[in-house]
């Protein structure tokens, strides 16, 4: 008996980070067992601190509708289809549990896992070549961004009756240890010690989105000088305990457009840190197929950083290691443009799962 009868099959995806709930439900058709007219039905976006639990975002959107298949990608570590997520209040995502509830078959994916799955529809106009760098076939792709947390995803290929295909693992690369490159970060690192009373900093706790009041306060003692920005901004919008209310965006936009000395200041310090989680994943995995950088953040710097070649992204990194200064002169390194890739990426996940013709498939 097949789980996907023929006909117009509602499938419902999400995109879910540590400050925004994505949901999109889409229809498809199956007929012969091949699947086209794809379309959207609705689509709506929510901020995570809108609703206690993920059960209350299902039954705003969906309100009462059945769907026949749900991929929803999450920020966390994916065991036995239920997951922690490391940056809400949120309890347990219990996707069994909701299942039954619903009445339909619910997947967790983690969200870089759908990233992955959907980069490899992507084409040149949806990327910012950072480097010269030309991706060679059936070689291994890496997956990153910093956002609320710091996301890492690797594909592989793989050959099976003999047809190539990436298959996509999932880790939680942005839990790894941040490593200070230079005595500038040595001493953040001792102060974010102080700050969040750990002995392990992880690297997203220390250079994405949440880190950038540290950032920006810590520079701000170590370079006193009078601040643009506080004059044009509520100067108590800066503490380091503002949440959500710390202007962050307006930072990284004053540091990128020069208008001010310590957000710019914030921004070097960003991509140098930045540049070293890169280049330790490009040593992991020499991703001679690419390494793709997402999210609003990466598409912010990266005409900064190619305007400005005395930007230290990746240079002292390869600097300091001139017998690889060749493979990572190989690799293709690109900015992804596109916003919504995570939604396109849980549908080809549901994709795979529909074509398989089984809700248990491995994804």
């Amino acid at each position: 008996m097949t789980n996907f009868p023929e006909g117009d099959l509602k499938i419902l995806v999400g995109d879910i980070g540590g400050t925004n709930v994505r949901l999109q439900l889409v229809q498809t058709t199956k007929q012969n067992k091949q699947y086209s007219n794809v379309k959207e039905l609705k689509s709506a976006s929510y901020k995570t601190w809108d609703h206690p639990e993920f059960k209350n975002f299902l039954d705003q959107f969906l309100e009462g509708q059945k769907v026949h298949l749900a991929v929803i990608a999450i920020a966390g570590p994916i065991q036995h289809n239920t997951v922690i997520m490391a940056n809400t209040e949120w309890p347990k995502v219990d996707a069994n549990a909701l299942s039954e509830q619903y009445g339909f078959k619910i997947l967790l994916i983690n969200d870089f896992q759908a990233v992955a799955y959907g980069i490899l529809g992507l084409n040149q106009n949806d990327l910012i070549p950072m480097n010269k760098g030309v991706p060679k076939p059936s070689e291994p792709i890496i997956v990153l961004g910093p956002g609320t947390g710091l996301g890492v995803c690797r594909l592989f290929p793989s050959t099976v009756n003999g047809e190539t295909r990436y298959q996509v693992w999932p880790c939680e690369g942005g839990h790894v240890h941040y490593s200070p490159s230079n005595d500038l970060e040595t001493e953040y690192l001792q102060y974010l010690r102080s700050k969040l009373k750990f002995q392990h900093i992880v690297a997203e706790k220390a250079m994405a989105g949440p880190a950038i009041p540290y950032i920006y306060n810590f520079l701000k003692l170590k370079f006193p000088s009078d601040s643009v920005i506080e004059k044009d901004i509520d100067p108590k919008r800066f503490s380091e305990n503002s949440g959500n209310d710390f202007p962050s965006k307006e930072v990284y936009q004053y540091g990128i457009g020069k208008k001010d000395p310590l957000c710019q200041k914030v921004v070097d310090f960003f991509i140098n840190s930045y540049g070293t989680v890169v280049g330790d994943l490009i040593c992991n995995a020499l991703p001679y197929s690419g390494i793709y950088l997402f999210g609003s953040i990466s598409v912010s710097v990266a005409p900064y950083i190619l305007e400005n070649p005395q930007v230290n992204f990746l240079q002292q990194y390869v600097k300091d290691r001139p017998h690889l200064q060749q493979a990572f002169n190989q690799i293709p390194i690109y900015v992804i443009k596109k916003e919504d890739l995570g939604l396109e990426g849980a549908y080809q996940a549901a994709y795979r799962v529909m074509e398989s013709d089984d809700i248990n498939v491995k994804l």
